[in-house]
């Protein structure tokens, strides 16, 4: 954690996750939105965008950290499973997606002042953003596999990380507009199951996007589960493959 604190990325990633909300909250206030549409926008955006943007380039900066300071063999050295290690940076990669969610929460809440219809339930905001958030990170976990098949190209393994984590988002978009309704991807059925989740303030126009975007909330939990087993199995296995 101390070695990423000095990672210019990481300085541009802090700075991204507190822009957004921001511009977010900016245009809700300037078009007179109700709060719950800064919510559902910050959701969308900074839930299904930034969250799996922090959470790979973040996940990839560990491994290159590692690489350049060649630490990877001293550390197994010292006793340290592959398993344990790749754990540990999954762990502290997600550790930023909670701060980025209580960022996000913070600009909501300073925005929502002035918005109708203001909640000042930071607790309920916030657990929003946050389920939201890893929900969304579950659903593009595969990319943690591709960085780690890509580590050591550090370049081409940031541009597929974030290829991966838009062509995500651009699903996420279409659904919104209830298109790929057909498709069973994680990602999609992350948002389709914590859409209720995500709404605040229930009003009939809601109605038809609830019905539409509905998936069995227990089926899609295990499909997610799934996909995050079985990444991150994967990407485990890979990195033990490059050593051998």
């Amino acid at each position: 954690m101390k070695k990423m604190k000095r990672q210019k990325t990481v300085a541009i990633i802090a700075f991204i996750g507190m822009l957004l909300p921001a511009f977010c909250t900016i245009l809700c206030v300037n078009n007179h939105y109700r709060f719950r549409n800064l919510v559902g926008m910050n959701v969308q955006f900074g839930s299904f965008l930034i969250a799996p943007f922090i959470f790979s380039v973040l996940l990839l900066t560990l491994f290159s950290l590692e690489e350049q300071n060649d630490t990877w063999k001293n550390i197994l050295t010292a006793g340290i499973s592959k398993s344990a290690l790749f754990l540990s940076k999954i762990t502290a990669a997600l550790t930023f997606v909670v701060l980025f969610a209580g960022i996000n929460t913070a600009y909501t809440m300073a925005g929502g002042v002035v918005l109708r219809n203001y909640d000042p339930d930071f607790i309920r905001v916030f657990s929003v953003f946050l389920v939201t958030s890893f929900a969304a990170v579950a659903g593009t976990m595969p990319v943690a596999w591709l960085i780690v098949l890509l580590r050591r190209k550090y370049l081409i393994a940031m541009i597929a990380a974030n290829m991966f984590v838009m062509f995500n988002f651009i699903l996420v978009w279409q659904v919104t507009m209830f298109r790929c309704l057909e498709l069973r991807l994680p990602i999609l059925l992350a948002y389709r199951i914590i859409y209720p989740v995500s709404i605040l303030e229930y009003t009939d126009n809601l109605r038809t996007g609830l019905d539409t975007l509905y998936y069995p909330a227990e089926k899609g939990i295990l499909i997610l589960s799934l996909n995050v087993i079985g990444s991150l199995l994967l990407a485990v296995g890979t990195g033990k493959r490059q050593e051998e």
